[in-house]
């Protein structure tokens, strides 16, 4: 299962009685013979098993969580996944013990596909009581509590760019004219099995109007080589066959590839989550950082930017462990703790508070990085209303499990491959992307 979020590197360690993972299932299994850290009534454990791969925030949950305890009758247990390991492969093994965690700090896909295999317990309450954005919202029940918002977002050189070229058909003569005119590459073009490719590729073909799919959530159809979305799509990919020329070869670049042409300057422009960009280069290039403006994607002229990909993870809870009821409980106060703007902050410009109305709250206004990019916030706020999860893409917005397996795939920079390395007219492409598309419907 693929992380929407790019697999983010996470520690693993034990809030209280578990510290190596080599030991988790064999510890779970015992604690599931001992009755898993006591009972409330009708069977409701007082322990709830929280699985997350924020262990890079560690000290600020526990923190939280010791709020919670002192308001609560529950305790909470976490089990932070060791580095480069899913949530899913942590909890695979809990679920294969007996013991399967009460919740996971995972993404709204991800939510969405166990919620279709009938593993989640609704958290409408946390999502209605906090204002949250409700992208897996099935049968009027919600499955899934936004913690942050992580918009993708590109980066430029304003001292080799005369401000953000905006349009497709500028960034095409200005990336031209960078490359030849400078000592580095204009644009970076990403293709390949990466999620980065995906969520570029993806976000180009939503720039340009193309309606990849429509239908229910139980009737999805892929429509991307349909009428006038298979046009827009061919526009699309010769687009990006044209900015290729003026890239380095992109093709299997993960995040922090594409970041790195930024910071060894082969590259004056790309795109990626957030300020995730500035962040890493700050420690490594602060002498770099400033000469970076945010922006957009680029969009064709004429076009109006109104869908915007945006991750969102946040927690799921599911109904076959011990403390289900602990786990609703925990969720709902999660995004009220006086806590809960240093755990989303702990990564200014790349996590965001999942509700507009905490945009505007003392602890954004304050945090000194977003200070520093007052630009980041502006763009943030002025898109809110247009940020969407790729899972959103039935009609009315309607979950797409669908969309899902193209992400989890990464299809959309399986299809860029196709037609920049493969060879592959964009006419092809666009055939080749909806045939692989249509193989996943299940």
């Amino acid at each position: 299962m693929a992380n929407e979020a790019g697999n983010r590197p996470a520690k693993h360690t034990r809030r209280r009685f578990l510290q190596g993972t080599g030991a988790t299932a064999s510890a779970l299994a015992l604690a599931g013979c001992l009755g898993g850290g006591g009972g409330g009534g009708d069977g409701e454990s007082t322990t709830v098993r929280y699985l997350s791969d924020r262990g890079d925030s560690k000290e600020v949950m526990d923190s939280i969580i010791a709020e919670f305890e002192d308001q609560s009758d529950y305790t909470v247990e976490v089990t932070y996944t060791s580095k480069g390991t899913s949530t899913d492969q942590e909890m695979q093994k809990m679920v294969a013990a007996g013991n399967p965690p009460d919740i996971l700090f995972d993404t709204s896909t991800d939510a969405y596909r166990l919620q279709r295999d009938g593993v989640l317990a609704p958290l409408t309450d946390a999502v209605s009581n906090n204002d949250l954005p409700d992208p897996v919202n099935v049968d009027g029940e919600s499955y899934f509590a936004a913690a942050m918002v992580e918009p993708l977002m590109g980066w430029y050189r304003s001292d080799i760019y005369d401000g953000n070229p905006e349009t497709w058909e500028n960034w095409q003569a200005e990336a031209q004219r960078v490359s030849e005119e400078e000592d580095m590459q204009g644009y970076i073009v990403q293709s390949g099995q990466t999620n980065n490719a995906d969520t570029q590729m993806t976000q180009y073909l939503w720039q340009n109007d193309v309606q990849i799919y429509s239908g229910p959530s139980d009737n999805i159809e892929v429509t991307v080589d349909k009428g006038d979305n298979r046009a827009a799509a061919i526009e699309t990919f010769e687009w990006v066959q044209q900015m290729a020329e003026y890239s380095p070869n992109g093709s299997g670049w993960e995040w922090g590839d594409a970041i790195g042409a930024l910071q060894q300057e082969n590259a004056a422009a790309g795109v990626s989550v957030g300020g995730l960009p500035i962040l890493i280069m700050s420690s490594n290039r602060p002498d770099l950082v400033k000469k970076f403006s945010p922006m957009p994607f680029p969009v064709p002229q004429g076009k109006a930017q109104d869908k915007w990909w945006a991750y969102m993870e946040g927690h799921l809870v599911r109904n076959d462990g011990q403390a289900t009821e602990g786990a609703q409980e925990f969720v709902k106060f999660f995004n009220q703790s006086e806590k809960f703007f240093d755990f989303v902050l702990s990564a200014p410009l790349f996590q965001f508070p999942p509700s507009r109305e905490q945009l505007d709250s003392d602890a954004v206004k304050n945090n000194e990085t977003l200070n520093e990019y007052p630009e980041v916030l502006e763009l943030v706020k002025d898109n809110w209303d247009v940020f969407t999860s790729v899972l959103a893409t039935g009609d009315e917005g309607a979950p797409n499990l669908l969309a899902a397996d193209g992400y989890g795939n990464q299809v959309f920079g399986q299809a860029a491959d196709q037609l920049l390395v493969g060879g592959k007219s964009p006419e092809e492409t666009v055939d080749w992307l909806a045939e692989k598309l249509r193989s996943l419907k299940r």
